[in-house]
């Protein structure tokens, strides 16, 4: 069995009910954390997800947002965890090397930190029919998502990404779109720097209306207004009962 748990659903900014966006796959006996904020020992807690069994870590790009928790997860495995694999791209292999380092978590005491570069071959992860590949995204230098793939089912979790060909067509074949969905159109036009970055709703519904994927779920959400959420939803309205529309804790299980 696999699952799919959404650990946070939210932008860098969180709101009273949403922390940084983070998920868990698990798969069998594996579990793969994807991208690492903070709270986090706590959030697995409260996930019922024994944080001494996280061994594999995904960053999807150098925002403080998706990995600062990861080094309270290592300073927490320490005498308990033999290593832990970081898989990510070559910058934020090197930024997290130096600040590894800086706080004293490369000691033997703590769990030794294998890193393995994404881009490196097709598949970064295969191991007992799960695959997993990076797909590069257009948000920062080297940014990607996620295309994860077991028993003929295809999960794409774009990380943050602004709208872009490469996503789009990595996309084409997914039963679970898991996208960028940061704000409102309106509120885009109240901040047209974000599209150069991010998507929002109503450009997420018309890029995917017409396609094939059976899930689209939105993530990601900048919801700095009072009706914020209220405005993604609406226009994200017409995809019906293709949309899941996530909380924190929520649960997918394939």
């Amino acid at each position: 069995m696999a699952k799919l748990i959404f650990l946070g659903t939210s932008s860098s900014i969180p709101s009273v009910r949403r922390d940084n966006t983070a998920l868990l796959l698990r798969y069998g006996n594996t579990s793969l954390l994807i991208d690492c904020p903070g709270s986090l020992v706590q959030k697995l807690s409260k996930a019922h997800i024994d944080f001494k069994k996280i061994r594999r870590v995904i960053i999807t790009h150098h925002h403080i947002d998706h990995y600062y928790g990861l080094f309270h997860l290592i300073h927490a495995q320490a005498y308990i965890n033999t290593k832990v694999t970081i898989y990510s791209n070559l910058a934020v292999i090197g930024l997290l090397k130096t600040l590894l380092k800086k706080m004293d978590l490369t000691r033997p005491r703590y769990p030794k930190i294998e890193f393995k570069d994404v881009f490196s071959k097709k598949y970064f992860y295969s191991h007992g029919g799960l695959t997993i590949r990076a797909v590069k995204n257009c948000h920062v230098d080297d940014s990607f998502g996620t295309k994860i793939s077991f028993r003929k089912k295809n999960i794409l979790y774009s990380s943050d990404t602004a709208l872009c060909s490469s996503v789009i067509a990595q996309a084409a074949d997914c039963d679970y779109l898991i996208h960028d969905c940061t704000a409102s159109s309106s509120y885009f036009r109240r901040h047209p720097r974000l599209d150069e970055v991010h998507t929002n709703a109503k450009d997420l519904t018309v890029t995917f209306i017409r396609s094939k994927i059976k899930k689209i779920i939105p993530v990601h959400f900048l919801l700095l207004r009072k009706d914020e959420e209220q405005k993604i939803k609406k226009e994200l309205k017409p995809f019906g009962k293709r949309l899941f529309f996530p909380s924190d804790f929520d649960v997918i299980e394939f």
